[in-house]
């Protein structure tokens, strides 16, 4: 499933790609993909496309935005005459003609462009919301771990009462937003805490390194474009992630750590894969 980098290299692509456009028309070909009253849309035109947590939000006004979730498999494509664009999830919709067996809702604009939002597994989805709707979506939600919300005081007393593992603790959307697991083993390599320790262990020294960590390793991949390993999440460009050429520790299991030169070591926490350093890591 895409990370925030990924979803936030979607989101810039479409951003590009799809604002001022209007839309003239939406043919939903798979009910359980699209949630929404397509009479409010028809006529109306894309004004930005912004990114809260890993939801794509496509705002029409300031009361009907469009937002969605790729999930495992979800992509947009732009077809623009003989010009195709967009991002997520790799398959050979990328070059066949569209729609495809994929397309699950197609968005006509004026310009006569289309935007195609394919999704294999059909996991994905686009929810119409209001602002009040959206308010109470993201209300759920901890503020994203590039974004200023993020403070010292803030995340000390998320963290300070809780027993669970720090790693699993900033994987938490109700906390933080934006750490998957790949940042999350290599922001807690690059600030040395084991991601075992208990989330109210870690000293105030720690978590304000461990703050600058995070953000440091989340700003690098968004500016790499995001991660892609085996094909994943590339856009239609060919454009794909770079971030992997530069982890710290994810994937590296059995490979000297760049702190201390000791191995890496891969353990089971939460179910997730974990990779770190047994020796810097403390």
């Amino acid at each position: 499933m895409p990370e925030l980098p990924e979803v936030e290299t979607v989101v810039r692509k479409l951003r590009n790609l799809i604002v001022d456009k209007k839309i003239s028309n939406i043919e939903v070909l798979n009910s359980k993909s699209f949630t929404g009253d397509i009479s409010k849309l028809i006529g109306s035109t894309v004004i930005d496309v912004r990114r809260r947590a890993k939801i794509i939000n496509i705002v029409i006004n300031d009361d009907l935005y469009l937002l969605t979730h790729l999930k495992m498999t979800g992509q947009y494509i732009l077809q623009d005459g003989t010009i195709r664009a967009g991002g997520g999830h790799p398959s050979s919709d990328w070059v066949n003609n569209l729609p495809s067996r994929h397309t699950r809702v197609v968005f006509h604009f004026q310009d006569g462009s289309k935007l195609f939002f394919n999704d294999m597994r059909k996991f994905g989805w686009i929810r119409q919301n209001t602002k009040q709707q959206l308010e109470q979506s993201f209300a759920k939600l901890g503020p994203d771990v590039i974004e200023p919300e993020l403070t010292y005081e803030y995340l000390k007393s998320q963290l300070q009462r809780r027993t669970i593992p720090i790693k699993q603790a900033i994987m938490m959307n109700e906390i933080l937003c934006g750490v998957g697991n790949i940042y999350a083993c290599d922001s807690l390599n690059d600030a040395k805490i084991s991601p075992f320790r208990p989330a109210k262990s870690i000293s105030d020294l720690e978590l304000k390194n461990l703050i600058l960590s995070m953000k440091k390793i989340v700003n690098m991949a968004i500016d790499k474009g995001g991660t892609t390993f085996d094909g994943m999440y590339v856009d239609v460009d060919g454009l794909a992630g770079s971030y992997q050429d530069s982890v710290l520790t994810y994937g590296r299991e059995g490979k000297n750590c760049y702190n201390c030169g000791s191995l890496i070591k891969k353990d089971k926490l939460g179910g997730r894969g974990t990779y770190y350093c047994p020796t810097c890591q403390k």
